[in-house]
């Protein structure tokens, strides 16, 4: 009787050990580095029964104690990833680590005040293009899911009641997951040496010729570099230069753009909405009744009907309500900018950029129906580059 109970807990054990086994093998993950260069190439392979996840990689320069996390989706059988090490680099030593999280990224979300509808309207603007504009449902909870997020870099993200018509804005908090502590099955661990110096073939060969190649040089095509002794020179950038680089888009330009800076100028905040203050700026621009009788703004005796916030559509209403402290940058955009086929017609647009992350005024939240979420890392990932190395 025992030894049958025995034998039974035996195979249990057995089967379970063969399934933790088979689960640590959902993802393999390799990182090499790429011969005669600086970069590293990790591939990380699925197993063809897993769904898809993602790859947290953590970088760190052990000389100089500096570290950069990546974050990859990884949706295919075979998902490749490049890092370049920055030309300014001139530690030695890289260790690379990866984790594995068997999901993509999701928001979750709960709405605090009153629910006037049962859904909610979603806008989801990364950079370049418009990934999520959804009607999202709101649970008894007040809750709602937004999963299967794959976009790279940073995105705004915009919510709104499906009902355009009602003027109350949703009071939200929202989780991204998973987040760093939720990656904790780790498929990676490697050491990487550049000590070497790279040279040119031109260049190569002539300090041999001489007899005065170094030790560790390394041969290498087209325009190399000797790490060691590259100087690196260049402007410092304006807080707005900074900002304008991580959030505004191409397509959000113009040569005839009048622009304002609400970041190091606090002008806007005398003013009790920020079109009462674009007008004070700009000559010809005034709040009036429309044909309608509703209130608007007419520039050059033209209705503006574009009405962006962080590149996203919104009408007049969203823009007037919105709170001064949170604007970072606003611009007043020519009608021709979007076409006749946008909602631009023959009055203008006007685009607000609102302060996120590092931007957010001291003491001040970020919007709660308003926010910035961030995505993955792009496959090709220069390495430290945001601690200036």
């Amino acid at each position: 009787m025992y030894s049958k109970k025995i034998l039974v807990l035996l195979l249990l054990f057995v089967f379970q050990q063969a399934a933790k086994a088979q689960d640590s093998m959902r993802v393999v993950v390799t990182c090499d580095r790429v011969p005669g260069t600086d970069s590293l190439w990790i591939m990380a392979q699925l197993n063809q029964h897993s769904n898809a996840g993602s790859l947290m990689v953590v970088a760190k320069a052990e000389d100089a104690d500096v570290v950069d996390t990546m974050y990859y989706p990884l949706i295919s059988v075979v998902n490749n990833f490049l890092l370049v090490l920055p030309e300014a680099y001139t530690n030695n030593t890289i260790t690379v680590k990866a984790f594995y999280y068997p999901g993509i990224f999701q928001i979750t979300g709960v709405v605090h005040n009153r629910k006037p509808a049962a859904e909610m309207l979603v806008f989801l603007f990364a950079r370049n293009n418009t990934i999520y504009n959804k009607i999202v449902d709101i649970n008894d909870g007040k809750g709602f899911i937004l999963p299967r997020l794959i976009f790279e870099n940073k995105a705004s993200i915009f919510f709104n009641y499906a009902d355009s018509k009602h003027k109350q804005k949703p009071d939200i908090s929202i989780k991204q997951f998973p987040a760093a502590a939720d990656f904790k099955d780790s498929v990676l661990s490697a050491k990487f040496d550049f000590k070497a110096l790279l040279f040119t073939s031109e260049k190569y060969d002539s300090l041999k010729a001489a007899g005065q190649l170094p030790a560790g040089a390394v041969r290498v095509e087209g325009n190399g570099k000797e790490l060691q002794q590259i100087v690196v020179t260049g402007s410092r950038k304006t807080q707005l230069d900074k900002f304008k680089d991580e959030y505004v888009t191409p397509r959000f330009n113009d040569i005839m753009e009048k622009e304002f800076d609400c970041l190091t100028n606090d002008d806007i905040l005398h003013f009790p909405n920020c079109l009462l203050y674009l007008q004070s700026k700009v000559p010809n621009l005034i709040i009036s009744n429309d044909a309608e009788g509703d209130q608007a703004l007419f520039w050059r005796n033209e209705k503006i009907r574009a009405y962006y916030i962080d590149e996203i559509e919104v009408d007049f209403t969203q823009v007037q309500i919105l709170d001064v402290n949170s604007i970072a940058y606003m611009k007043l955009l020519p009608p021709t900018l979007f076409g006749p086929s946008m909602n631009g017609g023959s009055g203008g647009v006007v685009a607000l950029y609102t302060r996120k992350g590092e931007y957010v005024r001291q003491g001040n939240f970020e919007n709660n129906w308003l926010f910035s979420v961030k995505g993955y890392t792009p496959a090709v990932h220069t390495l430290f580059s945001k601690d200036g190395l």
